[in-house]
């Protein structure tokens, strides 16, 4: 068997997916050179998981960082310590190609658990917004449907819109076309709204996506030019999905209210490129920050002295500390709100992530 064919095999052994998702997965979004696996002594496959490439929106700067999909372990070899040894290999991997996070989506809470004794710490939220079937999403403007889904236009308005956003898991157009694969595959539903201006035409101004859940309308995200336009997408799903109760997965820091739940986790795999870039953006930002990683010290086991809008690393240091931390309590930090940040005097913002195929 190729290797696409035995990961697919680990996959349908441990994921209850429906076959058409499984097809569309490995046809459309599986990768070789991202994939990772681990046989047992007599040469079996009995672990794996993707290492997937993204970019990540960081204060003005886009680096890499990686998202873990579809870890598993055949059901037979579980307890016997594959996965651990799959995911030390996985974060090594990101280390080594020169990404600045490693993130993931737990499957369920009890993972969040698994996934801390890996340095992983929650930092990506979403703000749970519930509208009963009589929230009728009233707007101020005049708003119609684009039909033409896969056009040029829409990628490019999801583009704009996305990077809207100070920090954010960013899609490529290759991963924006199989966002939507998905959602047909679950028989969900896509919306693009536009709304007509005299100088400019036209325009695009919002989009959402949603999908059934039990008896709910799970709307994954919606993305827009202003809150107006966001809720024309709303409408517009309501009008598609008659009077079903709806949960939105709103932006952590959306001010429509709602509750703060966790959604994903991340891993700094390489600390000094995280404050490079937060100095650059911050000159006036000074900080001596020393950090503890009991699996990856090579990368961040070290004490970072931060001024004049750069970082280097200082391992004679022994003056007065700033921040003292093991890996996972930096992550907070870097990721915490603005008010929090301000606390510990360090330029914290709050990151998102949505549309994964989890």
């Amino acid at each position: 068997m190729s290797k696409r064919d035995e990961i697919k095999k680990i996959w349908t052994e441990c994921f209850k997916d429906p076959r058409e998702y499984v097809e569309m997965f490995f046809d459309q979004v599986y990768r070789d050179d991202e994939a990772m696996m681990l046989t047992d002594q007599s040469g079996t496959p009995v672990s794996s998981l993707l290492l997937q490439n993204y970019r990540m929106s960081f204060h003005g700067e886009e680096p890499s960082v990686s998202y873990i999909a579809g870890a598993a372990t055949r059901r037979s070899k579980r307890g016997q310590g594959y996965m651990s040894r799959l995911m030390v290999d996985a974060l090594r991997e990101s280390a080594r190609r020169g990404d600045m996070l490693c993130s993931l989506i737990p499957a369920d809470e009890a993972l969040f658990f698994f996934y801390r004794r890996y340095g992983f710490s929650t930092v990506f939220y979403t703000k749970e917004q519930r509208f009963t079937a009589f929230h009728s999403f009233q707007v101020k403007g005049e708003y119609h449907h684009v039909d033409n889904e896969m056009s040029d236009e829409v990628w490019c308005a999801f583009d704009r819109f996305q990077h809207k956003r100070r920090c954010y898991v960013l899609h490529s157009r290759r991963d924006f076309y199989n966002i939507l694969a998905d959602l047909k595959s679950d028989g969900g539903d896509f919306v693009v709204m536009a709304k007509d201006d005299e100088d400019k035409g036209s325009e695009i101004v919002s989009m959402a996506w949603a999908r059934r859940e039990g008896d709910l309308l799970l709307v994954t995200d919606v993305m827009g030019e202003d809150s107006d336009a966001r809720l024309a997408a709303l409408r517009q799903l309501r009008g598609l999905n008659g009077d079903t109760p709806v949960l939105l997965y709103g932006h952590p820091d959306d001010s429509m209210g709602g509750r703060l739940m966790p959604r994903g986790m991340g891993r700094f795999v390489n600390v000094g490129k995280a404050l490079s870039i937060i100095a650059k953006a911050d000159p006036k930002f000074r900080s001596r920050i020393k950090v503890s990683d009991d699996l990856l010290p090579e990368y961040n086991s070290h004490t970072f002295v931060v001024e004049n809008g750069c970082c280097e690393i200082d391992d004679d240091y022994t003056g007065q500390l700033d921040l003292d931390v093991k890996i996972d309590v930096f992550a907070d930090i870097v990721f915490s709100s603005s008010a929090i940040g301000a606390i510990v005097r360090f330029p914290s913002v709050r990151p998102m992530i949505s549309l994964m195929l989890d």
